[in-house]
């Protein structure tokens, strides 16, 4: 099975750069592969700052713990293949970047939360309303 998947990228990477080649030419092609390869670097180096902002998100209660694990992995996945070379590893990489890439990915496997939203809320005024009734009943003789 990694074999038949191994020649499946590699097929659809010769497809894409192939396509690349033919709209931006090989220099256009070699030049992009250089870039993004510096901007892999870029990424992987100024991580830290992405994860200090992170950090504070989740403990300001505005992240999940399971959404800041996977937004992190992504993004150095993302800048790793930015590295190779490729223009299908390159698509992905960027991809990988944005975080609702990787928060489609990664939903169903997160736990639901509930959340403040104004529905939330008027149940809750709701419930303090209701009043607890016990019903007895009379035998009739």
């Amino acid at each position: 099975m990694p074999l038949i998947l191994g020649f499946l990228y590699l097929f659809l990477e010769v497809l894409v750069s192939y396509e690349v080649i033919d709209v931006i030419g090989v220099l256009g092609f070699v030049l992009e592969i250089i870039v993004t390869a510096f901007l892999g670097f870029f990424i992987l180096v100024n991580f830290r700052l992405f994860l200090g902002d992170a950090l504070m998100r989740v403990r300001n209660r505005q992240l999940s713990y399971e959404a800041f694990v996977g937004s992190n992995i992504f993004r150095i996945l993302g800048a790793i293949l930015l590295i190779l070379p490729g223009a299908l590893t390159d698509i992905i990489g960027i991809l990988m970047q944005f975080s609702a890439v990787g928060f489609m990915i990664i939903k169903p496997f997160m736990k639901i939360t509930p959340s403040n939203t104004s529905s939330n809320q008027e149940f809750r005024d709701n419930q303090s309303e209701i009043i607890d009734v016990e019903v007895i009943e009379k035998d009739k003789k």
